[in-house]
């Protein structure tokens, strides 16, 4: 039988083993950009919640391998001048091999740019435009369908559903609005659809003025390319001003906060999407529930393909420093985040991967092999159903 003070002694010497280990474990950072602050903040809080989720469903995996993982959040507010201090601000911390990120194209592209010098792996959950990918960045990829994909669900849907005899197409001049119209008005011609006119708006009086000459041209279907606090606003003038013509849009439109702004407005809404109802994915329940359970709310796509993107670039991380035998330098996660194969998971599998949005791997200019556009509709009663599914390949888009 061991006497107290052996026990005492024995205890201690466990204490300190437990707190050597905690001193010698290496720091593993990661971050993300997304807006915080300002008009965007609902979606943009999206992406930090999906993170977060990710991180701490990993962090006893990683501290099982003597690395104590970390997430660091950054505001952009949606800002691509903002994004630009971000960037610096992140190349600086050393200690960050990775980040998630951006919400929006244009301060995606921003850190793209500034990341390119220290080969900082960036997998953004939900910027669309299709330059991104078009700059040989082997340090940039993203888990979304690009615009281009949009663009041509979008004009197959107004062309062969719709049956639209003439569309007023509208930007709110924002990289991610303008490359979306852009790639809508190249499909449109191909459709043969008339296209009344085409137009960007991004405040009060330029909606105003906008609203007049959609009015004036008598188009029975408005599409509209950018994000939805100006997508409301304008839906809202267009309704006010007695315009019943289809309102239709892209991904910027798939908010929680959109209906909040428009109310009822919103009814009868098409948008394409690259994210969708997170109830059409098969194994998403775990995640609504600790999603849920966490923030109080019911989360929306970009919350799922956050949390897919971290974990892609957990994925990564872990091997580079399996290869590595310590902390991975910040060239060698973005050569992994390349090399990624993560198998799509159904409720069966969720053991063995961690994937909700699909199976993840990339083409060598990052984006992803395989990925899905979804036209949706608001009902009468403001819920979104799914009107058409379209899967795209990265080869496709070439």
């Amino acid at each position: 039988m061991q006497s107290p003070r052996g026990k005492r002694l024995k205890q201690a010497v466990l204490s300190a083993l437990l707190l050597a280990g905690t001193a010698n474990a290496a720091t593993i950072k990661i971050a993300t950009v997304s807006p915080l602050s300002g008009s965007l903040t609902p979606i943009g809080s999206e992406v930090k919640r999906g993170a977060e989720l990710a991180v701490q469903e990993q962090a006893a995996a990683f501290k099982a391998l003597g690395y104590d993982l970390v997430l660091t959040p950054y505001d952009d507010q949606a800002s691509a001048v903002l994004g630009g201090q971000v960037a610096k601000t992140i190349v600086a911390d050393k200690g960050i091999v990775g980040v998630v990120g951006a919400l929006n194209s244009s301060v995606s592209n921003v850190l793209a740019q500034a990341f390119g010098p220290a080969g900082l792996a960036t997998i953004s959950p939900a910027s669309t435009n299709d330059q991104l990918t078009q700059n040989d960045w082997a340090h940039f990829s993203r888990v979304v369908a690009p615009d281009a994909a949009q663009g041509v669900a979008a004009a197959n849907y107004i062309a062969d559903e719709l049956k639209a005899r003439s569309v007023f197409v509208i930007s709110d001049n924002t990289a991610y609005g303008n490359g979306l119209t852009r790639v809508l008005l190249s499909n449109l011609k191909k459709q043969k659809v008339n296209v009344a006119a085409y137009a960007g708006a991004s405040n009060a009086t330029q909606i105003a003025d906008v609203v007049k000459k959609v009015k004036g041209s008598g188009a029975d279907v408005v599409y509209f390319g950018g994000t939805d606090d100006t997508g409301s606003q304008l839906l809202k003038a267009l309704r006010a001003a007695g315009i019943t013509a289809i309102f239709m849009g892209g991904d910027g439109l798939d908010s929680p906060s959109f209906l909040q702004r428009v109310g009822i407005a919103g009814a009868g809404v098409v948008y394409s999407t690259v994210f969708g109802p997170v109830s059409s994915f098969s194994n998403a329940l775990d995640f609504t529930e600790k999603y849920q359970a966490a923030y109080k709310s019911k989360p929306s796509g970009v919350a799922v393909y956050a949390y897919d993107a971290t974990n892609t670039l957990l994925a990564a991380v872990r091997a580079a420093a399996t290869s590595a035998r310590g902390v991975p330098t910040r060239a060698q996660v973005s050569a992994a985040v390349r090399k990624v194969n993560l198998p799509a998971c159904f409720n069966a599998d969720k053991a063995r991967c961690t994937t909700i949005t699909g199976a993840i791997a990339f083409s060598g200019n990052g984006e992803r092999q395989r990925s899905r556009v979804l036209i949706m509709r608001f009902d009468d009663v403001l819920q979104p159903q799914v009107a058409k599914v379209q899967t795209v390949t990265a080869e496709s888009l070439k």
